[in-house]
């Protein structure tokens, strides 16, 4: 599984340097990674931590079909995918971050229009989803699992296989 992210990962990336590379983010450094694991443990699987590493994904805007599109909006909807200090803010400072966390959901990116609904990965799954998940939901984390969400894609391969690239 975590070859076929990478791989996906990897060709969306080629894909938008194609289209000029103005959107292309950055690697983390050994510095964030240990920050990484000092705070989540195990929580955040290895093949996570090379896609970061390998690939300059931080800082990278990945669009998706959040919407029907309308005459004056095309529906797209976009995550910045968070430098680790980021992911541990939402995931332990903030809200909807910390009651989720004990239910395996971490913090890998931020809507950049600024909604404040962040999206979030259970790294438990075995084809991880991504979920934006709404700042405003109720606090009990079972409620906001089952009605605060909305899937961004079925899985993170399915995520940068039909990504749309900021241009």
């Amino acid at each position: 599984m975590s070859d076929f992210i990478f791989q996906e990962a990897k060709t969306f990336i080629d894909n938008a340097k194609k289209l000029g590379g103005n959107y292309i983010g950055r690697t983390a450094t050994i510095e964030e990674i240990q920050l990484l694991n000092d705070k989540f443990g195990d929580k955040i699987p290895s093949w996570y931590m090379k896609l970061i590493t390998k690939l300059p994904l931080i800082h990278m805007e990945i669009g998706w079909q959040a919407y029907e599109p309308e005459e004056d909006y095309d529906g797209i909807e976009y995550v910045d995918i968070y430098q680790p200090s980021d992911m541990i803010d939402e995931s332990f400072e903030a809200y909807p971050g910390r009651p989720i966390l004990e239910r395996g959901f971490v913090c890998i990116g931020g809507d950049p229009a600024g909604s404040g609904n962040p999206y979030f990965i259970n790294f438990d799954a075995e084809h991880p989803a991504v979920f934006q998940i709404y700042h405003d939901s109720v606090d009990n984390p079972d409620e906001i699992l089952k009605n605060g969400k909305v899937k961004a894609a079925d899985s993170l391969v399915n995520f940068f296989k039909n990504g749309i690239i900021l241009e």
